[in-house]
């Protein structure tokens, strides 16, 4: 992780315990984490010779009364900076400080189907239990699995797939 991002993201994670408004600005960011995650929109907004007032001017209509005073100017001061290439990186940081501010793990769950949220749930629920803390997964479609689940959370993986009993068995068969 790029120390720039890291410090940003600090500023803005140490303003939003001070305010006492952490839950308001993770739900800001992950606002602004869905509009930048197009590459196209990192790259206009980056772009040296685009003068910074149009780029304000796209953040007012985009961003405006949409999230939090602070969190909106946060943004403005990323620009004024030239530090807005970082907003993804800065974003991604935030959230892992809040995750861990509020004792969440972060992983994904690998499954050959899309799963609803009511699977999901079910999923982070037991896992929750296994990790002794609250979980929150996303979601990977992998068709190679053929069925079951994968979970990944920092250093475990829980593997209940198809493809992985398939190999256990025969693994299992070429020891005999």
């Amino acid at each position: 992780m790029d120390i720039i991002a890291m410090r940003y993201a600090e500023s803005l994670f140490d303003l939003a315990k001070d305010e006492k408004t952490i839950e308001t600005y993770q739900k800001d960011i992950t606002k602004i984490q869905e509009v930048f995650d197009s590459e196209e929109i990192v790259k206009f907004f980056s772009h040296v010779a685009l003068q910074d007032e149009i780029k304000v001017d796209v953040l007012k209509k985009s961003f405006e009364g949409q999230v939090s005073l602070y969190v909106y100017n946060f943004l403005l001061l990323l620009i004024k900076k030239r530090r807005i290439k970082y907003i993804r990186e800065i974003c991604q940081q935030f959230q892992s400080l809040c995750n861990d501010y509020f004792g969440i793990k972060v992983g994904k769950v690998v499954s050959a189907y899309p799963l609803d949220d009511k699977q999901l749930q079910k999923i982070e629920h037991a896992i929750g239990i296994k990790e002794g803390k609250k979980v929150k997964l996303r979601v990977v479609i992998d068709e190679r699995l053929i069925g079951g689940i994968k979970v990944e959370i920092d250093n475990h993986v829980y593997d209940d797939s198809l493809s992985y009993k398939l190999e256990s068995l025969k693994q299992e068969l070429l020891r005999r």
